[in-house]
């Protein structure tokens, strides 16, 4: 599954100023399905950027857009698009003070040849509990035919 703060797979650049982000939706739909569009925002100004991202639905639809859409012109912009890469997240460094997984240990079965030591622990299996509900039996009507 894709990261939720994944944006897209196509990321898209030299938008025209005034493109929405169902108009850069519409654009990329004949590729396959765009499950979102988004324009970016300046988080200031609240101004359209110049660029956004889609997602498509498929990793092979995304291919096929970048191959079409690269170069295509929009309100006379011609459009740089690539494929998005994912951001980099370094993994967090274990803390001194964390508890580490001690290895499984193996327990001889009965029977393996082994033998039985005094101290040594055997699994029993354990009786079953009795359930909570009971269940009534009837007999099911005959169908007269």
């Amino acid at each position: 599954m894709r990261a939720q703060n994944f944006r897209g797979n196509v990321f898209v650049a030299n938008l025209p100023p005034e493109i929405s982000d169902e108009q850069l939706a519409e654009a990329f739909d004949a590729f396959g399905i765009v499950l979102s569009a988004t324009v970016a925002h300046d988080p200031e100004t609240g101004k359209r950027l110049r660029y956004g991202f889609v997602d498509i639905a498929t990793e092979r639809a995304a291919k096929l857009a970048v191959a079409s859409m690269n170069g295509a012109a929009i309100d006379g912009y011609n459009l740089d698009v690539r494929i998005s890469e994912r951001p980099v997240t370094a993994k967090k460094p274990r803390t001194a003070g964390a508890p580490q997984r001690s290895p499984r240990r193996v327990m001889p079965r009965p029977g393996d040849g082994g033998d039985e030591r005094p101290g040594t622990f055997t699994p029993r299996p354990q009786p079953r509990k009795q359930p909570t509900f009971q269940v009534e039996r009837r007999a099911l009507p005959r169908r007269s035919g």
